[in-house]
This record gives C-alpha cells, structure tokens and sequence, in this order.
C-alpha cells in the first residue's frame, strides 16, 4: 500500500473529493425537449392545393408586371426566395430599360406535385413541383408594338418548380424548364 505524502497531492485529492461530493448532491436538469415546428402540410391535398395557389399567384404578377412593362416587379416578394426574386426583378428591369411590355395573360393549366414533405428539408424544400405554363395569348411587344416574341416558341411550358416555407408563407425558390416533361400533354 502507498502512502500520499506530498502536500501538493494531498490538496489535489482534497480538490477532487470536494467536486465529487457537490457534484454527487447536484440534481442533474433534464435535456428540454426538442422544439418542433408545425408541419407546414398535413397531407398531400394540401402540398398540391398551397403549391398551386403560390403558382397561380406568380403567374397572375407576372402578367400585371408584364402588362405594365416591368414597374414594381416587388410585388413579386411575397412569392419569391430571395436568389429567384433577384434573377425575376432583373429581368423586369431590363424589359422596362427597353420600353417592352406584355399582351395578353398566361395561364396556369395544370401543377403535379413531384413530392413534398410537411415540414421542410435539410435545404428548406418543402415541394418539388411541375407546372404546364399556358402563353398561347401572350406576346412582348418593343416600345414601337413590334412583337419580339420568336413565332416558334412553345406556347405550352413545362416549368419545374422548388418551394420553400418562410414565415408561414410558401416561396418558389427555383424554377427551370423541363421540355421533356409530359405535363402539358
């Protein structure tokens, strides 16, 4: 058996089974619970019935801005995540730099969901959407009513959509077309 006879390691075992004891006497907290968000769908009549209307609504904006030849394209904020909304706003801003506006309206024909999830990705998806874009009645005419619409171009677009969920509001954060889609058939 050895003996502790250093005063440095006596005061360090002294040190240590003060520690010991209070920390014996200490109740240990509970973890708090996990905090859980709302789910932003309950079910996926609800994912199509929130993605379609969001749609819906860009494409209503996107006519008026159209129409009005680009002006306030903020309007579009309540719709958008921050990087579409950019890429959105510039284009109106270059269509208002050329004096251009839009004739007639888009419609929405038709949203599928690709798939959803009711409370948002590790990157904030909630749905991955497709949409078929009607702009058979549409043309963008230059400040002198010259269309400068190509005549071959699809009026029917298949559009791949990404939405996310932010203050309770449901964004389209990227959109792309997809021509091989067969949603406007």
């Amino acid at each position: 058996m050895s003996t502790i006879s250093s005063p440095r390691t006596l005061s360090t075992l002294a040190l240590a089974v003060g520690l010991l004891a209070l920390t014996a006497c200490t109740e240990v907290e509970p973890a708090p619970p996990p905090s859980s968000t709302p789910p932003v769908f309950e079910n996926e009549e609800q994912a199509l019935a929130a993605v379609t209307e969001t749609v819906g609504s860009f494409v209503t904006v996107v006519n008026t801005i159209g129409a009005e030849g680009g002006q306030n394209p903020e309007r579009l904020d309540h719709l958008l995540a921050p990087d579409l909304k950019e890429a959105e706003t510039a284009g109106f801003v270059d269509m208002a730099a050329k004096g251009w506006r839009t004739t007639g309206e888009a419609t929405l024909r038709r949203v599928e969901l690709a798939q959803w999830w009711p409370r948002p990705d590790a990157v904030g998806v909630i749905a991955i959407a497709q949409a078929c874009i009607d702009y058979t009645g549409v043309d963008v005419l230059d400040s002198g009513g010259t269309s400068v619409v190509n005549p071959e171009r699809d009026q029917l677009r298949s559009t791949e959509l990404q939405l996310t969920a932010a203050d309770g509001e449901v964004l389209i954060s990227t959109k792309k077309p997809v021509p091989e889609s067969e949603i406007c058939s």
